[in-house]
């Protein structure tokens, strides 16, 4: 598909402290370039939201043009590619994601991936 876009967010808790990361691949899988970041307190789902918009950023500066981005989470899978309504807490973060899948400089696929453990 061209550049693979891997993202996750965390949190401590219900409110804890969170972080936000990702890491882009060419086809061959080689580093691009990644990100990580402390996000101070907040949910999970926004966390995952912020690691999204941070990549999402990234790839547009790296002029990718085509783009398979995948996340551990279901609910973000859904919340970029539904019009349903979600909780006003998200809204503004799927808005900026959303102006950005939209851009018409790229192809863009999303997707689930199962979290794998490593031992």
């Amino acid at each position: 598909m061209g550049t693979m876009l891997n993202t996750d967010g965390a949190a401590r808790g219900t409110l804890g402290l969170a972080g936000a990361g990702g890491v882009l691949r060419d086809e061959a899988g080689t580093w691009i370039i990644g990100f990580s970041e402390h996000l101070g307190r907040c949910s999970a789902i926004t966390a995952e939201l912020w690691a999204a918009l941070r990549g999402l950023k990234l790839a547009k500066e790296e002029c990718t043009t085509k783009l398979w981005i995948q996340v551990d989470s279901t609910a973000i899978v859904s919340m970029l590619t539904t019009t349903t309504n979600f909780h006003p807490e998200y809204h503004s973060l799927i808005q900026q994601c959303k102006i950005l899948l939209d851009w018409a400089g790229w192809e863009v696929k999303i997707s689930h991936v199962l979290e794998k453990l490593i031992k």
